[in-house]
């Protein structure tokens, strides 16, 4: 392949999201030629509870399932399949399930479960706006179950309450800093010469920050970010996001690095 159809030659890219999730991420840069370092952020540490295992063996009664990302749909699709031998999710009229972005979509798909509405904006703000519209503003009085992240922001489960639905919020797992990080980010920070560090969520700019501690100047680097939410997670910090892909995708974001050097 010509230098030219390689526009990322090199250039070395940190990838902090986990290594489970990082595969096609990674492949994408280095077929454009990258040198790829991963760095994972955060570790995804499930959290089973009472109250999920309720939810599943009640599923039925909710009206709408929400998802908003492969790691919550990953978890508790696994956990329906314990909890549950037998149950076929193909089969499932009722809860309608919500998957905020492709990613997430595809996910719990992959179990079997047929889903409804996945709206086009990936962030609670627009997923609300859509969600009004599906259901013509009939929001009072539906049952919502909505299994996810631990740490993840209010305004989803507040605006639906606000507009009048029950939601059941079950916090599903943690993310937390990986072992051994900070003398992986130390060790990485002083040896490589890196172009650029990307971020997919904001709990991996959290913990990356937390974890290279106060005397790093990080804003010596450049950053991408997924989405609007993760880059003013990262602007909170003092960090340069130098790319912010027109969709909150990891195809998209990896297409925008593309660019950006090219």
């Amino acid at each position: 392949m010509t230098s030219e159809l390689r526009p990322l030659e090199g250039r070395t890219i940190v990838i902090t999201r986990t290594r489970s999730q990082s595969s096609a991420f990674r492949e994408q840069l280095e077929r454009a030629g990258a040198r790829v370092l991963e760095m994972p952020a955060i570790e995804i540490r499930p959290r089973m509870s009472r109250q999920l295992d309720d939810a599943i063996l009640e599923l039925e009664t909710y009206d709408w399932l929400f998802f908003t990302s492969a790691n919550a749909a990953t978890i508790f699709a696994d956990q329906v399949a314990h909890l549950r031998p037998g149950f076929r999710p193909e089969t499932l009229e009722r809860p309608r399930i919500c998957a905020i972005g492709p990613a997430t979509s595809q996910k719990i798909q992959d179990y079997g479960f047929r889903v409804t509405l996945m709206p086009a904006v990936f962030q609670a703000e627009g997923v609300i706006d859509e969600f009004v519209k599906f259901v013509e503003g009939a929001l009072k009085g539906l049952e919502i179950l909505l299994p996810r992240a631990a740490n993840a922001r209010e305004v989803l489960p507040d605006e639906l309450r606000r507009r009048g639905a029950t939601v059941d919020l079950i916090p599903i797992y943690d993310t937390v800093v990986p072992e051994g990080m900070a003398e992986s980010l130390q060790d990485l920070l002083e040896r490589d010469v890196i172009d650029l560090i990307t971020f997919t969520s904001s709990s991996t700019v959290h913990n990356f920050v937390q974890t290279a501690g106060p005397d790093v100047d990080l804003t010596r680097f450049k950053y991408a970010a997924i989405g609007p939410i993760t880059a003013a997670t990262a602007n909170e910090y003092g960090l340069q996001v130098a790319v912010l892909p027109a969709r909150w995708t990891v195809p998209d974001l990896a297409e925008a690095i593309v660019k950006h050097f090219a």
